[in-house]
């Protein structure tokens, strides 16, 4: 079992990736092989509703969009997380939203169909509803199946504060947990058992 985590802050190390870590870290403990990818990390440019990928089943910027697609392809498990900037995503998960989810639409919804994923939201006292809702409807919108628990969040600015919410990290942890208990019942299910 792979579930990946994507984080769509623009601060290395910083709350964001903090918080991913720590449910990743559950998954682990629960048997599954984890992966942190920082959208930063990565030339990922802005779509711009060419609309050729409907056609090709292909995107015509060349950058890192399709190797991001191709990890997330590989995993039974996606958790993305944004720190919340003026009440929403940040704008290196918005790319990612626009990019992967457009792509994921063009080649017919197919390829995420049934992918467990969960959602976190980091921010220092507002707008982790308005982030987690972005990332949520991204989910809905490919298909993909989000556990009870699947949305959480932490209160947080300064750079490793969110290690100070003990809530917040036991919620990332329980979010880690559930996207594994869930893959494996979904699979259970896939094979009629």
């Amino acid at each position: 079992m792979y579930i990946v985590g994507i984080s769509g802050s623009p601060r290395v190390g910083g709350n964001t990736d903090l918080i991913l870590d720590e449910a990743l870290m559950a998954a682990k403990e629960e048997g599954a092989d984890v992966k942190l990818i920082r959208i930063s990390d990565f030339d990922l440019r802005p779509c711009d509703a060419c609309g050729a990928c409907f056609k090709t089943k292909k995107c015509v910027i060349q950058d890192d969009g399709e190797k991001i697609y191709q990890e997330i392809l590989k995993a039974e498990g996606v958790i993305i997380g944004s720190p919340s900037y003026f009440q929403g995503v940040t704008g290196q998960m918005k790319v990612f939203i626009d990019r992967i989810g457009y792509l994921a639409l063009a080649r017919g919804r197919k390829d995420f169909t049934g992918k467990v994923g969960g959602v976190i939201a980091v921010a220092r006292r507002s707008g982790v509803a308005n982030t987690c809702s972005q990332m949520i409807i991204f989910m809905t919108a490919v298909r993909m199946i989000i556990p009870s628990g699947g949305r959480m969040f932490s209160i947080a600015r300064d750079k490793g504060e969110v290690l100070k919410d003990k809530e917040g990290m036991e919620g990332a942890r329980y979010l880690g947990k559930m996207i594994v208990k869930t893959i494996s019942a979904t699979e259970c299910l896939r094979k009629g058992e």
